[in-house]
Formats: structure tokens, sequence, C-alpha cells
């Protein structure tokens, strides 16, 4: 993991290897008491794309984040996805 300055300046954890994206994601998908839950997997979710791939993937639209993955499972045909 390593910290980053993001957008307003605030510092952030984000994902340096699939390993830790992976338990990023996971560890916020099990988060769910009613209250942000989907904002926590947005963020974790955000965060990884960022670490991992970049901030040209960065979306502000959860909708338009999952279009892009679609594409580029459709463009790869599905990568070994079964």
């Amino acid at each position: 993991m390593r910290f980053v300055r993001i957008g307003n300046g605030r510092i952030y954890e984000v994902p340096e290897t699939y390993a830790e994206g992976e338990k990023m994601v996971a560890k916020a998908m099990e988060y769910n008491d009613g209250r942000g839950g989907n904002l926590a997997v947005q963020s974790a979710c955000a965060r990884t794309a960022y670490g991992l791939f970049g901030d040209i993937w960065l979306v502000a639209d959860p909708t338009q984040a999952l279009g892009y993955l679609m594409q580029r499972i459709c463009q790869r045909k599905g990568a070994g996805l079964v």
C-alpha cells in the first residue's frame, strides 16, 4: 500500500498490487451496517482502480465505472472468465 494526495488534498491509502486491491475491496464489501455501505465499496473500488491503473480510470459515477468494466471484459472476450 502507498499513500497519495488526491483532488481536494486528502491523503488516501491505495493498493499497489492486485492482492492488496482484492483485500481492500473484500473488506469494504463486508461493511454493511445500512449507513454508507455503498459509499465504502465505491471508495475502495475507486482507490483500487487509482492504485493499480492510474487516475485515467477514476470516474465519479459507479454506473459509468461498471460500463467501462463491461466494455473491457467484452473487448478481451472474457479474458479467461468462465
